[in-house]
């Protein structure tokens, strides 16, 4: 007779972790891949890796025994994407796991379901996902080796893909939304924090654990009206606070990354949250002009530290290779790609390879101050990237996807004000500004593969569930 693990009485109101078989195979076979993705990566490096392989195994162990613990855990996963195990990134060995940990609980009927998630955006995202792998059909740089081309890129749409899924599969109650809330904000305070270390030391670009100084700041974008929502959802003073604190602490960050187009989407996201209603959004006038003054100093202080640094670098977006003129090669070796290719593209994450031949050829093209890179580069544009690489078809879905997202989002705040719940109206209306900023972001960046979408795709699928099966009218968590 089977033991089971965790088996004890709920609380009301609590989620709990389905019991477990621990005579089941299946469970031993999950267990004993996250030991040997853990330890086999960190044994080849040895030091930090190996003692933070050691140090996470105890971390596996909880995941199995609290699967509703996954989102968090893989959030920190999207803010920590420079980490790396063995030469491997964090995210690269969290997805897979995450992914066998929650089949183990579907398998043993655990309250992982996809039962109630938005259609239309669910078939959005599968056609779009079927679309950049049947590319693989007729790509120009079908990489065998995985280490780029559309092989590779394939590969990372499914990491994302496995991001969205956990997501929208475990993220089902109004306790479990404002668990998400807190996790973000947390995580974007304490990076945030990183990064300003990073600038004050004299790093130059801050990235915090990231990697990249424009994916940072585009997540932080992301995270700034999640914190709105939780200031607004806090039990006390002090609480409101600190979480206000964290929120300026992510606004400066955004300026110490030195990214031009995470400033001008920070510019964009204030005016939207300066036009959200304060009751539906803040709760009370009071409340939003406390956020928005939390914004306004935490950017004006690092502003004013960075603005020598941001200055230069804003001057140079146009006319030197360290700014924007590379970006507009890209741009005019992309149209003379798609030009090539205009149905079906060049193949999914097949720009970057032709990408030095395509400027050669390009018109217009400036060398004068632009250095060809020896691999390539992507488009930094996901849209005309979308475009070259999946022809006029890939640009729709990969929209459409956006816009049902928001459409999703609506549906979801519609629901939760005929249900009364404030707390997932306003989650609602946050989610909806993080991701028009994203969007934004998405103008100077290729982002069709990057976690913080995916994470952002799967909160929409699923709050609508939420939202119609929230029962109690009026309801207040902190």
């Amino acid at each position: 007779m089977s033991a089971p693990l965790l088996a004890r009485r709920a609380r009301p109101g609590v989620l709990r972790a389905p019991a477990i078989d621990l005579a089941s195979p299946w469970l031993w076979v999950v267990i004993a891949a996250a030991v040997g993705a853990l330890l086999g990566p960190a044994a080849g490096v040895g030091g930090v890796s190996a003692g933070v392989g050691v140090a996470l195994l105890p971390l596996g162990a909880m995941l199995l025994m609290r699967p509703d613990w996954l989102p968090a855990a893989l959030l920190v996963t999207v803010f920590a994407e420079a980490y790396s195990i063995g030469g491997v990134s964090i995210s690269r060995v969290a997805g897979p796991l995450a992914l066998g940990l929650l089949l183990l609980q579907i398998r043993h009927r655990s309250p992982a379901s996809f039962a109630g998630l938005d259609k239309k955006l669910a078939i959005g995202i599968v056609a779009y996902s079927l679309w950049a792998v049947a590319s693989s059909l007729w790509t120009v740089d079908f990489n065998t080796t995985l280490s780029s081309g559309t092989p590779f890129t394939v590969l990372a749409l499914t990491l994302s893909a496995i991001y969205l899924v956990i997501i929208s599969a475990l993220v089902r109650t109004e306790r479990q939304i404002y668990a998400v809330l807190v996790t973000v904000w947390l995580l974007s305070a304490v990076m945030g924090l990183v990064a300003i270390g990073e600038f004050l030391g004299g790093q130059g670009r801050a990235v915090g654990v990231s990697g990249d100084a424009n994916f940072f700041a585009s997540l932080q974008i992301v995270a700034i009206p999640i914190g709105a929502v939780l200031a607004s959802h806090v039990r006390t003073g002090v609480q409101r606070a600190v979480v206000l604190a964290g929120v300026g602490i992510a606004v400066g960050s955004v300026f110490v990354s030195l990214s031009r187009g995470g400033i001008l989407a920070l510019a964009a996201l204030t005016l939207m949250l300066v036009f959200q209603p304060a009751q539906a959004f803040f709760r009370t006038r009071a409340r939003k002009r406390l956020f928005i003054a939390a914004m306004l100093l935490g950017g004006a202080l690092l502003l004013t530290a960075s603005y020598s640094a941001l200055s230069a670098r804003t001057s140079s977006l146009f006319n030197t290779a360290d700014g924007g003129s590379g970006r507009q090669n890209l741009w005019l070796a992309a149209e003379t790609g798609y030009r090539q290719h205009p149905w079906l593209g060049l193949g999914y994450g097949g720009f970057q390879s032709q990408a030095n031949d395509l400027m050669r050829m390009t018109p217009g093209v400036d060398f004068s101050a632009y250095r060809l890179r020896p691999g390539g580069q992507p488009v930094h544009n996901a849209y005309l990237e979308s475009l070259v690489e999946l022809g006029p078809l890939g640009l729709l879905l990969f929209v459409s996807m956006l816009v049902l997202s928001l459409r999703a989002l609506r549906r979801a705040r519609r629901t939760a004000e005929e249900r009364g719940s404030p707390l997932l109206v306003g989650v609602a209306r946050a989610l909806r500004v993080s991701l028009i900023g994203f969007a934004l972001t998405s103008v100077l960046l290729s982002t069709e593969t990057d976690r913080t979408l995916w994470v952002l795709m799967g909160l929409a699928l699923t709050l609508p569930r939420i939202a119609a099966t929230t029962p109690a009218p009026g309801r207040r968590i902190a």
